[in-house]
């Protein structure tokens, strides 16, 4: 068995003639994975734990990065990566999912880092423009590739290849055929059945992994609640810092948010005054990280009110002030029976005065208004009071 550095040696040695752009360096064991395998490229690849560290078998790492290095390579050989082909305006026919959804966001984050760095030639204000797949703003193929080229998917390296014809990105075929490979086989793992490790009963919903001696064992519903512990509390006010090291794992919790409760796979801390909320599932507290949509969560609200300095303050986090506007946007604006994300159905950028400007496009109508300062501030502080008075129990830290 083998350290995943070692690892990482032996996948850059296996293709150290290929040219499909690779970061071998990038290949370990994620907390949050949804099974027990790493993905080189394609190729999936065992993950066992032994005292405590994750590692693999010489052969079929070097097995992967052999298989890598075989295939074809032509980076004129182009695919269009928008779901569904071209539509008349630049843009898809779909909505992008998956390893497209990533280019298409950074794409988009690029294009407006790029417009709030050096303005457009057209004169539209971001928030008037539509997210398409098109070379937008001041945006150009160099500028996107030296801000994402490092960023990885498997460890593949697919900013770095894209190329820039008519209306979209391009990208090598081989890439596209590598990054469909991976995401098939990934959500199979994902969902393939697995015994629960303490009554054998077969459960599919990977979040009901949890942690154990030999690596991460299923639990079902049922064994879950009987076998980890349901949080009190016992951190409030404390420093994640402080007990990041002695404290017990979060792993042997149960998430404090979801129902029925799946195990917990981090503790969850405020980045704004660094101390602990309490312990989450994987799903959740990966919302959270991304702060858009974490805010929709059944008792989210009171969750993030954990943090004693915020509750003091009666303040939302920083990262989930911009989501509480969506949120309250989304409710009052967006077109009756409509459940799209609300980071799609609402764009809100800064305005004159610490307002916003915000658009709501909904049922293919969009609406562009001015939110005041306080307007916004009675919106934020409405939604600290509903998040206490929903669960009075995050006033005191306990459930």
């Amino acid at each position: 068995m083998i350290s995943p550095q070692l690892a990482a040696a032996y996948l850059a040695d296996e293709t150290r003639h290929c040219p499909v752009p690779m970061t071998p360096g990038r290949f370990e064991y994620r907390r949050d994975a949804r099974h027990d395998f790493v993905f080189f490229g394609h190729r999936p690849v065992r993950a066992y734990k032994q005292s405590g560290r994750w590692k693999f078998h010489e052969p079929e790492v070097r097995a992967a990065g052999r298989a890598v290095a075989a295939l074809p390579w032509d980076p004129d050989d182009l695919a269009d990566p928008r779901p569904g082909g071209p539509s008349t305006q630049g843009g898809s026919l779909l909505e992008p999912a998956g390893w497209r959804a990533q280019i298409w966001r950074l794409a988009g984050s690029a294009a407006r880092t790029a417009h709030e760095e050096h303005g457009c030639s057209c004169g539209t204000p971001w928030y008037g423009h539509a997210m398409t797949w098109g070379l937008r703003c001041s945006l150009t193929e160099e500028a996107l590739r030296r801000r994402y080229g490092q960023y990885s998917m498997a460890c593949i390296l697919p900013i770095a290849s894209l190329v820039w014809r008519d209306d979209t990105w391009m990208i090598p075929r081989t890439l596209a055929f590598m990054l469909d490979r991976w995401e098939a086989a990934d959500e199979a793992l994902g969902r393939a059945p697995t015994p629960c490790g303490v009554c054998g009963t077969m459960v599919t919903d990977s979040g009901w992994r949890a942690a154990a001696t030999g690596g991460r064992q299923t639990l079902c519903p049922g064994c879950a609640r009987a076998t980890l512990l349901s949080y009190g509390g016992q951190f409030q006010g404390r420093a994640y810092s402080k007990i990041r090291d002695s404290a017990p794992q979060a792993g042997g919790y149960l998430c404090v948010l979801c129902v029925p409760p799946r195990p917990a796979a981090a503790w969850d801390h405020c980045h704004d005054h660094g101390l602990v909320r309490g312990p989450l599932c994987g799903s959740c507290n990966t919302m959270e990280g991304h702060g858009k949509e974490f805010i929709t969560l059944k008792g989210s609200t009171a969750h993030l009110l954990r943090c004693t300095q915020c509750r003091t303050s009666r303040t939302l986090p920083t990262n989930h002030r911009l989501a509480a506007l969506r949120q309250h946007l989304h409710r009052e604006r967006a077109a009756d029976g409509r459940d799209c994300p609300l980071h799609m159905c609402v764009q809100i950028a800064g305005g004159s005065d610490g307002g916003y400007i915000y658009t709501v496009t909904c049922a293919d109508r969009t609406q562009s208004l001015l939110l005041s300062a306080e307007e916004a501030a009675r919106i934020q502080a409405r939604a600290v009071s509903e998040g206490l008075s929903s669960h009075p129990g995050a006033a005191g830290g306990e459930q």
